[in-house]
């Protein structure tokens, strides 16, 4: 798919959830990084981006946080969309660490979960999401069936050339690093007749073809060469530096590099993430104390500025998909 205008396209999208990083537990969860939310906002205002803060149950179950993100929802140029970590969505079955990934769920117990995550949304922020992210990059069929179902348009779950399977996630080595649509059966396969539309996290390569790349650095990973540490002299020196369009993974500097890459072989679409949980000093690995805080947020508007003087195109997930039409 490619979109209606030559310009390239940048979506971002904030896991908008609760502070407990590494943890499964039902209840409890506590919420104090919704309040840095405005803050962040203001940077996304000041060079004009659009972004899809990607909600899940716990901030909505508490005051505070739904007067924060009521605010952000009545803003024009933001989206809310639906995020779920199975371990705190009701209905509770056996959820936990050895299953925190939705594709591990059946359909049923699935749908129950989205179906209560939109009841969340709409109850206390008005709000009927379009767009998905499944918590931890666990998404599968037994995701999209009931996805498609409840009225979603849009997921954005795919991480393209990372294998989750060690973790009892999915396989993306060999999904689209682009946009597609997918029947809800086969959703790492394109098919210009699915339902639904998949916009996945910018991952790729510094350097040459991207699909290439990860092939060689897929098989070097599963050969006997593991053992020599090829992979990590091969990426330290440019030749396979896979990196994540994050500014948990990457500065800013490394960002545009990456973008730069994309835009280069062609990629019209660029999608930038990172969780709401890293505002919070010491919430996450990401940032341990203020001083991380500070070089996080430069990095984020780093890359904005580059993107803005670049000319590019900043979309929500929906404005994204409202301008996507079929590859010729």
């Amino acid at each position: 798919m490619t979109l209606t205008e030559d310009q390239v396209t940048v979506a971002i999208t904030i896991d908008t959830e609760e502070d407990d990083w590494g943890s499964y537990t039902e209840h409890g969860a506590s919420v104090g990084n919704i309040a840095h939310l405005p803050e962040l906002q203001e940077l996304f205002d000041t060079w004009g981006a659009h972004p899809t803060y990607m909600v899940n149950r716990p901030p909505l179950m508490h005051r505070d946080s739904v007067d924060v993100l009521g605010a952000l929802a009545s803003n024009g140029r933001v989206e809310i969309g639906a995020h779920c970590h199975p371990w705190n969505t009701p209905p509770f079955g056996d959820e936990g660490a050895h299953r925190s990934m939705m594709c591990l769920f059946s359909e049923s117990e699935n749908r129950a979960k989205i179906q209560e995550i939109r009841r969340c949304l709409h109850a206390e922020l008005g709000v009927d999401p379009h767009a998905f992210k499944a918590g931890r990059w666990g998404f599968g069929p037994t995701v999209a069936g009931p996805l498609a179902d409840a009225g979603f348009e849009i997921d954005c779950s795919v991480t393209p050339f990372l294998d989750w399977s060690s973790l009892g996630g999915p396989d993306y080595s060999n999904a689209p690093h682009q946009p597609y649509r997918f029947r809800a059966n086969e959703p790492f396969r394109p098919d210009p007749a699915g339902r639904l539309l998949e916009l996945p996290t910018t991952i790729g390569f510094l350097r040459g073809d991207h699909r290439r790349r990860a092939t060689v650095r897929r098989w070097l990973e599963r050969s006997q060469f593991r053992r020599l540490k090829v992979v990590g002299i091969l990426d330290r020196c440019g030749l396979l530096s896979r990196r994540w369009l994050s500014p948990e993974m990457s500065s800013g500097e490394t960002m545009i590099r990456l973008a730069e890459a994309c835009v280069s072989s062609g990629q019209s679409f660029l999608h930038l993430t990172f969780h709401s949980c890293t505002l919070l000093p010491g919430a996450t690995p990401f940032v341990r104390d203020k001083q991380d805080r500070t070089r996080f947020l430069r990095s984020v508007s780093q890359f904005l500025s580059y993107c803005s003087s670049s000319g590019f195109t900043f979309r929500t997930l929906s404005e994204v998909g409202r301008n996507l039409h079929p590859s010729t």
